[in-house]
Formats: C-alpha cells, sequence, structure tokens
C-alpha cells in the first residue's frame, strides 16, 4: 500500500519504488468544493519527504490528479495533472492498489465533508424536482441531496449501516415526520440494498415499521440501538430537517420561483392568470406558488 498516515504528524505519506528507489512523499490532498458536485476527482501535492542532514536535489514536488471512481489521471479541468509531471503520475498511479483507493475515498469523503457541512444554505445549489415536491409533497433524503453531509451510522447486529432520514421540504409544512431507511454500508461508502424502513415523528418520539421485509430488525430493535448510539439522534433529525428545508428554499426561489411569469405579485387573487392558463390565479400559479 502507497498512503500511510505518520502517527506523529498525523501527515498523509506515500511511499513508492520510483527510479529503482524508495521515495517518500508528505501528500496534502484535496477535492473539488462544490458540496452537490460527485465527481470523483482528487489532486494530491507530493512534497519530498528527506532527513534533516538528506540534500536530495533528485527528488521534487509533483502534483498529480486523480478521478478515483475510474482510476485514471485527469488530463483537463481545475484539478488536471500538469504535463510536466504526467510521467512522475503514470508511474505513481500504477503502484496504487485497492487499499490506497479505499483511503483515497475516505479521504476525499472526509475533505468535501468537512465543505458540505460548513456551507451555508444559501451558497448550495442542489437539485430538486419542484413540480413533485410542490404538487405531490415528495420527500428528499439528506444524503441524497447532500451526498457528501453527515452520515448516520448505526451498528446493527455486527454490521454497519446508513440511515437515509427522508423529509418534506414545503416551506410552509410545520411536520415533523421523517421516513428512515436502513442499509449497509462498506468501507469506502457503498451502500446495499434497504433492509427494512420506518416512519418517525421526532418531535413525538413515535415510531412506525413501513413495510414487512425478510429483516427480523424491528422498530424497536432499532430505536434501541440508535438511541443508545447516537443519544442526540431527536435533536439532531430536526437540524438536518430545518437545513435541507433552508437549501430547498433558497434553490426554489433561484430556480423555480425566477422562472415563473413575471408581474405575478400584482396580480389579484380572482384575476385571470398570466401564464394564459384561463384558470383564476389563486386556483393557478398562486396555489402552486404556496
Amino acid at each position: 500500500m502507497v498512503f500511510s498516515v505518520d502517527h506523529e504528524s498525523k501527515k498523509v505519506i506515500a511511499t513508492i519504488l520510483h527510479d529503482g528507489r524508495i521515495e517518500q512523499y508528505e501528500c496534502i490532498i484535496s477535492a473539488c468544493q462544490n458540496p452537490v458536485c460527485t465527481c470523483g476527482s482528487v489532486h494530491l501535492e507530493l512534497i519530498p519527504r528527506l532527513d534533516k542532514n538528506e540534500d536530495d536535489r533528485s527528488m521534487h514536488p509533483h502534483r498529480v490528479g486523480i478521478d478515483i471512481t475510474e482510476k485514471i489521471l485527469i488530463h483537463q479541468g481545475k484539478f488536471r495533472t500538469p504535463i510536466e509531471y504526467l510521467d512522475f503520475a503514470k508511474s505513481f498511479l500504477s503502484t496504487l492498489d485497492e487499499n490506497d483507493y479505499g483511503f483515497l475515498h475516505r479521504m476525499h469523503f472526509d475533505f468535501k465533508n468537512i465543505i458540505t457541512e460548513s456551507t451555508g444554505v444559501d451558497s448550495i445549489d442542489a437539485y430538486f424536482d419542484y413540480g413533485q415536491v410542490e404538487r405531490d409533497g415528495l420527500m428528499s433524503a439528506y444524503n441524497d441531496v447532500l451526498p457528501y453531509g453527515d452520515q448516520i451510522l448505526v451498528t446493527i447486529d455486527d454490521k454497519q449501516c446508513i440511515v437515509m432520514d427522508q423529509f418534506c421540504l414545503l416551506p410552509k409544512c410545520s411536520c415533523t415526520d421523517t421516513t428512515l431507511s436502513i442499509m449497509p454500508i462498506d468501507g469506502v461508502g457503498k451502500i446495499g440494498a434497504e433492509l427494512c424502513s420506518f416512519s418517525l415523528n421526532y418531535r413525538k418520539k413515535q415510531w412506525k415499521e413501513l413495510e414487512k421485509y425478510s429483516s427480523s430488525l424491528s422498530a424497536k430493535t432499532l430505536r434501541s440501538a440508535i438511541e443508545a448510539q447516537i443519544p442526540d439522534i431527536y435533536e439532531r433529525l430536526l437540524a438536518r430537517h430545518v437545513r435541507l428545508k433552508g437549501i430547498y428554499a433558497h434553490c426554489k426561489k433561484v430556480h423555480f420561483e425566477s422562472k415563473q411569469p413575471s408581474g405575478i405579485p400584482r396580480v389579484g387573487r380572482n384575476d385571470p392568470c398570466p401564464c394564459g392558463s384561463g384558470k383564476k390565479y389563486k386556483k393557478c400559479c398562486l396555489a402552486k406558488a404556496n
């Protein structure tokens, strides 16, 4: 394995065989700073690691861009591998094994997670199906909207699982309900098939099983596991619901409301809707906006 972490400095170290000798580099790892982008681009800045009395001028800093999803070098965009480092980058890439890619996946997630959870709701441009949300009350999962957001993880029967929490996004709705889907997750974040799902009113702390699955996991068992391992689960769900609704309200204003016919606020409730539907404004675009 190429990558390791120095226990004293906590720095990431890359140890490789290059030009017939062992070389070590300190690694500064960065990624795309868009919270909702899932491009899988990782940028490595490799700084030669030398002993205090060592003066090896044959070692130079390098910059390498890797698509950790496709396991290839990046040749375009901000994270591209500069042409002057291309030969080294090809040799470096050839030394990486599955454990190294697993390490890069974890580092990539940690980097994006910090950005995701520190970015204000008005700076996140996420995708929503506004028609289905407004018309049908479509719920959205926190980690679907924010793929690198904090995860709710729980261990059940010695298996690590992720809890996908879905919420109503309608700004004027005051419900405190969530749907929880429980799925296994592996060491690199790959999610397996759903084991079970529950509805939960996090204000009243009321749990209810939604469907019967082959899994023997009951609402009582899941509740006990989650409350024991995540004591602040109800407060956390509230915070995630509020944040998700804030992101939705911002994106709706930018992408949905801004596309509505101009002058709508000056139209009377009983006037014909300016969209041309033939309905009264209160029965058409005003109703949709509310």
